[in-house]
């Protein structure tokens, strides 16, 4: 598995940014209520990085050396799988919420003010996310091997 390049994380942030005002506009058009205020999310978001973060620990310590406690291959690889999908869903939820936001400073300036600083604080909670996503997706790499036959030199 490859690691999440930052390129990616920017495609997902931009479809995020964009499809929020479009939501937003066709809910809008047929009569039905913005999104609120997303506090569950923003503690699921950032209780979901302080998880991550603990399951990765283990992980990095292995791989820095300190093999006392062995390492399942499986949970290392769900972990892995856990970041990467982190740090997706984190950058494609930043991007979600900036655009919301945005859509309630312009389209009514100074009415909803606070719907849009909740998005705001929803965009940090997602970029959290995605800070650990990729923090822990680097935890879970495999330290390069020798090749077999190299000696020291």
């Amino acid at each position: 598995m490859q690691r999440t390049s930052s390129g990616t994380l920017a495609v997902w942030a931009v479809i995020g940014a964009v499809l929020a005002p479009v939501v937003d506009v066709v809910l809008e058009s047929q009569g039905f209520a913005l999104p609120g205020l997303p506090w569950f999310a923003i503690i699921g978001m950032l209780i979901l990085s302080g998880v991550l973060l603990v399951l990765g620990w283990p992980i990095k310590k292995w791989n820095d050396g300190d093999r006392t406690k062995e390492i399942d291959p499986l949970q290392a690889a769900r972990v892995a799988i856990m970041a990467k999908a982190s740090a997706l869903t984190g950058a494609g939820l930043a991007g979600w919420y900036v655009g919301n936001a945005a859509y309630y400073f312009l389209s009514a300036p100074g009415i909803r003010n606070d719907l849009a600083a909740g998005m705001l604080f929803a965009m940090i909670a997602a970029a959290v996310l995605t800070i650990v996503g990729m923090i822990v997706e680097g935890f879970c790499e495999i330290p390069p091997q020798d090749p077999p036959g190299a000696e020291a030199a």
